[in-house]
């Protein structure tokens, strides 16, 4: 028994033993880095700035990077990741984004930034971790690819990347060398759960890299800070990226970090007004006790974009205006219903095929070929299109790198309307129509009256829309303009108002103050108390890291619990096929092929896995609650769906199937699914 045991030792070892970077050596000169990660012939001046500012660090911690959309964030904060491993002996990296589609893009750039790093005989192990990771191709390719090399003690003799299966589970990925993924990994650092002692092992040897951190609501933000917290009582150095951040939570992340560190508010040596100035871009590091600033960048030349106000009724008329001689108009709205009527008229009025839509509310694979489809059209050195209309949600301005002609946007808080912006002329280069030029957005939804569309008061609140509307002048220079008016609109500036403005303003700033404590104390609930280096016998262990009010143990809750988001089912969408059975519901494939007596064949589940829908908060709350709605759904599986417990790919996954008419009918609503518009919610009778 002993020798037996000895035996798994020895392979435990080995497995964890078959990546072991080292910590790299600091660069040298910011040209040769720049020419071998990123093949770039010379770095841009912002990004030269930056590698100089983090190389006079001598002891890191936090650095925030604020800058513009496209100029070059990310490979920046790859080679500070580098600088600041070689000064802390780090020899990891942990990459988080907001969504899945985010952490997807990202990923194929960090496998091609880890192969440039020279080695001779040393693995790099990297890892997708989200929901969905295993549909992943790139993914896949490299667990198959390790998977035939596991046995081979040459392979790999020339230092290659590869996924080490050993951190397969949920528990272990964050143990992995390289890990790509969502903020929520990162935010889990910061949630009572069981196991959590590995999460903090797994970041404790890393360089932690967080991006578009404008983008995580009051609920999140109480757990980011937290966990940048504790990274600094770990000495983890964090680089937090952020195309717009207000000046108050800048100075936040860095006092949340000095803190971890065990300093007190009186000994962190800060220029307040430094901290809290309108600088950009901008980059802030921690040095000791110290905070540095450094804005002296090479000045931009300004980018004029004109904002024009448009009225609700004069929408299509303008819309037709804008394409009569070409051009790509994009059209951003603040909800997945709004996308999709807007694209149905104008479609109706303009042409189908010269209407093109994207938001959430598609299956995922079907969501993952319109983003590569737009891309392909209007990416970086893209074969542009002479007309089209791409209508969208907040999905465009997350995580597509596209360049639109013209842009029309409903009014929303002012951070995101300049992320919006960023896809307006984002590419240089790009021959345009004559009539688009010059930039120019168009912004429904304003009101006199403060009276907004139900729609965005909803998503974002009235308080943060009166803001913008009321700072938000006719013409906008980027970048110069980005950190004075998100400031403004975020600081304590007062609107100019009379009369009954001033009352339904004030109501809408005791609403926005209550929401936000209201989200601080629900996260207080699930979240660890902070670092302490005082000897306390009754808090310097481990105990209360696992009294989460929720017990449940699985992946999809705790991450949850770190999002303040309205509940929402997944399920797997298929379609009836003819004759009886279902098939793959995507519009290139064939409707009357039945597919349900392949399970077996792990391409066909592995692609049923894929074909992920979200059951929106609408068709929640008519069911009567997440709940409510899981076990009608439970019921619906084990009657019409139990043969996919029996596939590795499928099993623990709830099943709809859509009828002819592609229709499905459940918990008191009818979920309708086309594959132009996406999923819709109408009222109708239970079937399940």
């Amino acid at each position: 028994e002993t020798r037996c045991a000895g035996k798994r030792f020895e392979e435990g070892v080995r497995a964890w033993r078959r990546s072991s970077p080292p910590a790299p050596k600091e660069p040298v000169s910011v040209r040769k880095l720049y020419r071998q990660r990123f093949s770039f012939e010379h770095p841009r001046d912002f990004q030269e700035v930056i590698f100089q500012t983090v190389r006079e660090i001598r002891e890191p911690g936090l650095v925030i990077i604020e800058a513009p959309t496209g100029c070059g964030k990310t490979e920046a904060a790859l080679a500070t990741a580098e600088q600041l491993a070689a000064k802390t002996g780090r020899s990891g990296l942990f990459f988080g984004l907001p969504t899945q589609a985010t952490s997807n893009g990202i990923f194929p750039r960090i496998y091609d930034w880890l192969k440039s790093i020279p080695g001779e005989k040393e693995q790099a192990s990297l890892r997708l971790v989200h929901g969905k990771a295993a549909l992943n191709p790139l993914m896949e390719r490299l667990a198959l690819a390790s998977h035939i090399a596991e046995d081979d003690e040459d392979a790999g003799a020339g230092g290659t990347v590869i996924t080490n299966a050993w951190f397969s589970g949920r528990k272990t990925a964050s143990l992995d060398d390289f890990v790509v993924g969502t903020v929520d990994h990162f935010l889990l650092t910061a949630l009572k759960q069981k196991h959590l002692a590995l999460r903090h092992l797994g970041f404790s040897g890393k360089v932690v890299i967080i991006d578009e951190v404008h983008a995580y609501d009051a609920y999140m933000q109480q757990y980011l800070q937290e966990a940048i917290r504790w990274m600094g009582a770990y000495r983890v150095p964090v680089i937090l990226l952020s195309a717009t951040l207000p000046a108050e939570k800048r100075e936040e992340f860095v006092i949340a970090y000095l803190k971890g560190t065990g300093l007190k508010r009186r000994e962190i040596e800060v220029q307040e007004a430094a901290i809290r100035g309108e600088q950009y871009p901008l980059v802030t590091c921690t040095d000791g006790s110290c905070v540095r600033l450094n804005g002296e960048f090479p000045r931009q030349q300004d980018r004029k974009v004109a904002v024009k106000r448009l009225e609700e009724q004069e929408l299509y008329d303008t819309i037709g205006d804008l394409i009569r001689e070409g051009g790509v108009l994009g059209i951003i709205v603040n909800t997945v219903r709004r996308a999709q009527e807007i694209a149905a008229r104008c479609a109706e009025r303009f042409g189908g095929e010269t209407v093109e839509l994207l938001h959430s509310g598609f299956i995922a694979t079907d969501r993952v070929r319109r983003e590569e489809q737009l891309l392909r059209m209007i990416g970086k050195r893209a074969e542009r299109p002479a007309r089209k209309i791409i209508i969208g949600t907040q999905v465009i301005e997350q995580s597509l790198d596209i360049d639109l002609d013209v842009l029309i946007t409903d009014l929303c808080p002012v951070d995101l309307l300049l992320q919006r912006i960023g896809r307006l002329h984002r590419h240089d280069g790009v021959c345009r129509p004559e009539g688009h030029r010059e930039p120019v957005l168009y912004l429904l939804g304003m009101s006199d009256t403060f009276d907004f569309e139900q729609g965005s008061e909803a998503v974002y609140g009235a308080y943060l829309l009166m803001r913008t509307q009321c700072f938000l002048p006719q013409l906008i220079h980027i970048p110069s303009d980005v950190s004075p008016l998100v400031q403004k609109v975020y600081g304590q500036s007062k609107p100019v108002l009379s009369g009954a403005l001033t009352e339904k303003y004030r109501r809408a700033a005791e609403i926005s103050d209550a929401d936000r404590e209201r989200a601080e104390n629900k996260a207080q609930a699930f979240r660890i108390d902070p670092p302490s280096l005082k000897i306390r016998p009754e808090r310097n262990n481990l105990i209360g890291w696992l009294r989460n009010p929720d017990a449940s143990e699985t992946e999809e809750s705790a991450c949850a619990q770190v999002r303040d988001i309205r509940e929402t089912v997944e399920v797997i969408a298929v379609r009836a096929a003819d004759g009886g059975g279902y098939g793959f519901f995507c519009p290139e494939c064939a409707q009357d092929v039945d597919v349900s007596g392949s399970l077996d064949d792990p391409e066909v589940a592995r692609r049923l896995a894929g074909q992920t829908l979200r059951i929106p908060y609408s068709a929640v709350l008519r069911a009567g609650g997440g709940g409510r709605l899981i076990r009608a759904l439970e019921n619906y599986n084990r009657e019409h769906l139990w043969s996919w417990q029996s596939s590795p790919w499928l099993k623990g996954t709830l099943g709809i199937v859509f009828d002819s008419s592609n229709m499905f009918c459940i918990g008191g609503c009818t979920l309708r699914y086309d594959v132009k518009y996406g999923l819709s919610v109408e009222r109708g009778e239970s079937s399940g």
